[in-house]
């Protein structure tokens, strides 16, 4: 969908278009998804967090005031719904569910320690101020350009980069425990 026909969508879901919002879910459905599993890891939890944020943008659709920036508007939904859901989660064990464990040859500690550090990424990034998340996302996990994130949020290049580089030095400092060098720990 191009930014002309993505701007009429928005425009006319947002005057209750059912047809329009459907477009609209159709071109960004893969994307959201991808981001949610990226942090869930669960297909299923995935998609109910991927229909939750379609759900949450209708309803909040006529607040949006730039249409051009809907895809990364779409993304903060998710990333709070994700963040959602590991609130909800809190308190049970990760270790107590059906995943299976993956062979590594670092054997089970080094297999804890990856899994503890994917997680401390995951709630650091999560952690984040919310425009912060959405473009420190869309540039290290989906690996878009500074100018493709430009396109996508309907922001100047100095205010993505600027909020790229707080966001990164955000991260170092939350994941300052996880950076120390090996031995040190």
């Amino acid at each position: 969908m191009n930014e002309a026909a993505l701007v009429q969508a928005v425009r006319s879901a947002q005057g209750g278009d059912e047809r329009a919002f459907e477009a609209l879910f159709r071109a960004h459905r893969d994307g959201i998804f991808s981001l949610a599993m990226h942090y869930l890891q669960d297909r299923d939890v995935a998609e109910d967090v991927t229909q939750d944020a379609f759900v949450r943008a209708w309803a909040q659709l006529p607040r949006l005031r730039e249409p051009a920036a809907f895809g990364g508007w779409m993304r903060a939904l998710t990333l709070n719904r994700v963040r959602d859901h590991f609130r909800r989660r809190r308190g049970e064990d990760p270790l107590d569910d059906d995943r299976p464990i993956a062979s590594d040859d670092d054997g089970p500690d080094g297999l804890l320690e990856q899994d503890e550090r994917r997680v401390a990424v995951r709630e650091a990034i999560l952690g984040l101020p919310e425009h912060q998340q959405v473009i420190v996302t869309m540039h290290y996990l989906e690996g878009q350009s500074v100018q493709q994130i430009m396109d996508a949020v309907g922001l100047p290049k100095g205010t993505v980069v600027s909020r790229l580089s707080r966001g990164r030095e955000n991260l170092r400092r939350r994941l300052a425990p996880y950076i120390d060098a090996p031995g040190e720990r």
